[in-house]
């Protein structure tokens, strides 16, 4: 017996009205589950992280400096006594107190801080040591007119000769400027005095 005003909907396809929220509610609280324990996990890292000791941690293609291949994808760890960089299975520490200076130099102020007396590689050479050679030779090359940003670690060698380490930094640059801005911070060691 039907009643006034309704059909009959047998054989018809409906769609129940309670079967999204059964569907969707559980749909959110898994959503809510997973955002909490995404979190909990990235707050577990950074405290991993800083009970290391790590202050930053980074990663750039290695241009020169290092016993490493040019445009080796090298991770940075940086450290309140010393910097560690590493590339495949090879690990190299350089102690703060032997870093001198940490800037983040373009490939034309490279160049035009020396055009002046030499020119292209050579002058790079004069003053970045075979990194600003590389440097200053790869300006010289370019037919489009692009700036790429380096990373340039300043560093007193075993005899106490001035040495260079260079990155590529410009998948990153804010993570460079970090380093820079830590190294100003905590080194002490900054500025060299050489006698004549």
């Amino acid at each position: 017996m039907l009643l006034a005003g309704t059909t009959n909907s047998v054989g018809s396809a409906t769609f129940p009205e309670w079967l999204p929220p059964l569907i969707i509610i559980p749909v959110m609280v898994l959503i809510v589950l997973m955002i909490r324990k995404s979190r909990k996990r990235a707050k577990a890292n950074k405290e991993a992280i800083r009970q290391s000791g790590i202050l930053s941690y980074t990663a750039f293609h290695h241009v020169d400096g290092l016993q490493i291949p040019e445009n080796t994808l090298c991770e940075i760890k940086s450290f309140s006594d010393r910097i560690e960089f590493k590339a495949g299975t090879t690990s190299i520490k350089l102690a703060r107190e032997k870093i001198t200076d940490m800037s983040i130099k373009t490939d034309t102020e490279i160049q035009s801080q020396a055009v002046s007396s030499i020119g292209g590689a050579i002058a790079g050479g004069v003053m970045f040591g075979t990194l600003g050679a590389i440097i200053g030779g790869r300006t010289k090359n370019k037919k489009v007119k692009t700036t790429t940003q380096y990373l340039i670690i300043t560093y007193t060698g075993e005899q106490g000769e001035l040495k260079y380490i260079g990155f590529d930094i410009k998948n990153n640059p804010p993570s460079a400027s970090k380093l820079v801005k830590e190294f100003h911070e905590l080194n002490t060691n900054s500025g060299v005095q050489i006698e004549l």
